[in-house]
């Protein structure tokens, strides 16, 4: 499997992050938005679960960022220069929204004296102290973070679906195919 992303394509490597990336925004996405309405006992279950799944994913997601920071994407097909522009800056949308959550919700937890609790697994003891400031500072980094991804991902799969069904010109396979040259 190659490591670096060629100017024609994606490596296996790229593929492998994108997509467990978007499988764990999107699912902790649905996880947070459904326990939202639902009573407060099953609520905080729900919420153990968004948790747990971003700890166990933690570490790959930063992976992901400082990957896509060090390798430089494969060439874009040419459009309208605002496309351009939006096929450039979505994809760092999508990575500050992800920096974003990674760095708030530890700190969301950390901030209310708790440890973060992995599927009963296991507890990251909390580094600081109960601080109902940094709580309440942490809650609405965490709410722009969603926000950011939200449209994010909105922007991004409208711009895979304009290259698949409207330019046909197998920028979506990049994404499934390694390496296509």
């Amino acid at each position: 499997m190659a490591l670096k992303d060629s100017p024609n394509g994606y490596s296996g490597l790229s593929i492998i992050l994108h997509w467990i990336t978007a499988v764990a925004v999107i699912t902790l996405w649905i996880i947070a938005e459904l326990a939202e309405d639902l009573p407060k006992a099953e609520a905080r279950e729900w919420m153990g679960i968004h948790i747990s799944i971003a700890m166990s994913v933690y570490l790959i997601l930063w992976f992901r960022i400082f990957w896509r920071i060090g390798i430089k994407r494969p060439a874009a097909e040419p459009q309208h220069r605002v496309l351009n522009w939006l096929a450039t800056w979505v994809p760092v949308v999508l990575l500050a929204g992800i920096a974003t959550m990674l760095l708030s919700g530890p700190l969301l937890i950390w901030s209310t004296g708790n440890g973060i609790n992995v599927f009963d697994v296991f507890t990251i003891p909390s580094p600081i102290g109960e601080s109902h400031d940094l709580h309440e500072a942490m809650e609405e980094v965490h709410e722009f973070g969603a926000t950011l991804l939200y449209f994010g991902v909105l922007l991004h799969v409208l711009g895979a679906a304009k290259h698949l069904v409207v330019d046909r010109d197998g920028t979506v396979k990049k994404m499934l195919v390694p390496g296509n040259r």
